[in-house]
């Protein structure tokens, strides 16, 4: 079912930042914001618990000559689901998008981010979201583990389509969908670096559970770069991040039932293992790819573990 009304649609799009270390970043994704192809009916950045870090946003927008762009705080619980909640509530546009602080968007990735809410069925989408390295790529650094730095993986519909979940640097909803879902959950989630997830993941499983005919979708069109710092692209960060993000899940499988919240994770760890066993095959003639093989491991062992812990502890 379509609707050509949906293209004239009114758009937030929400930025949440928090810390100071993050304000270039932040200055080139505002920047990117008010520079696209299409221009958003509302702009919002949100402040989470951070008054210097307002203050220079404040002043910046002044200099840099942001029109449209409202700067609020987070009144509601510290950390990145509060902040969006709190940015969602002060605006009114029917498509609410989110964007990370530390990414960069393409000049259409707006426009081709909410393209597909021309389908009335269509209750969220997420966009294509490449890594930027400091440098380049570390051979070590697989692309099945660039969700660990928030970035896309190869398994996604190269050409777009159905989705669970998408990633939080490139994210929109429809209103109506994520109000009915009850917003982003305070229990889930990142607060300041730590290395949480899924409150998106939970966002987009109850709007499935609510609405079976609703649809998440990939858009590979819509792109972003996401800054990839030194301290991420570092195999302890990673095997950090996996250890969070199986904590994350076995929380996530308490709220809205494992087959849901874990269906997808069990298929990719046989991902995971072919990738490894190819990349094992081919360490003769490519060293490198022990290590690289080494990480798919350490990686899927990780957050096996910290889903463990978490499901133990939670118990």
């Amino acid at each position: 079912m379509t609707s050509a009304v949906a293209t004239e649609t009114a758009v937030a799009v929400i930025v949440c930042a928090y810390t100071l270390e993050r304000l270039d970043d932040i200055t080139a994704s505002l920047d990117a914001i008010h520079s696209q192809s299409r221009t958003p009916d509302e702009i919002v950045c949100v402040i989470d618990h951070n008054d210097l870090l307002r203050e220079r946003i404040e002043r910046l927008a002044v200099q840099r000559g942001w029109q449209g762009l409202t700067i609020i705080d987070n009144t509601s619980t510290q950390g990145l689901s509060g902040a969006r909640n709190v940015g969602v509530a002060a605006t009114s546009s029917e498509i609410v998008v989110f964007i990370d602080d530390d990414a960069t968007a393409h000049p259409d990735w707006l426009r081709e981010l909410i393209a597909p809410f021309t389908d009335t069925d269509v209750a969220g989408a997420g966009g294509r979201i490449e890594p930027a390295w400091p440098v380049e790529r570390p051979t070590w650094f697989p692309a099945h583990l660039d969700w660990t730095v928030g970035c896309s993986i190869p398994t996604l519909p190269a050409d777009g389509g159905p989705i669970r979940n998408m990633y939080g640097a490139s994210a929109a909803f429809r209103r109506s969908a994520l109000n009915a879902a009850g917003g982003f959950p305070t229990e889930l989630g990142r607060v300041g670096a730590n290395g949480a997830g899924c409150e998106e993941t939970e966002v987009c499983i109850k709007i499935r559970q609510q609405s079976p005919q609703s649809s998440i979708v990939y858009v590979p069109e819509s792109l972003v770069a996401h800054r990839v710092t030194a301290e991420r692209a570092s195999v302890r960060y990673v095997l950090r991040r996996c250890f969070a993000e199986g904590q994350s899940k076995s929380r996530l499988a308490r709220r809205v039932g494992a087959h849901d919240a874990t269906g997808d994770e069990r298929g990719y760890a046989l991902v995971i293992l072919r990738s490894v066993a190819r990349d094992l095959a081919t360490a003769v003639r490519r060293p490198s790819r022990v290590m690289r093989a080494a990480v798919l491991v350490g990686g899927l062992g990780s957050a096996s573990l910290g889903y463990l812990i978490e499901r133990v502890r939670g118990r």
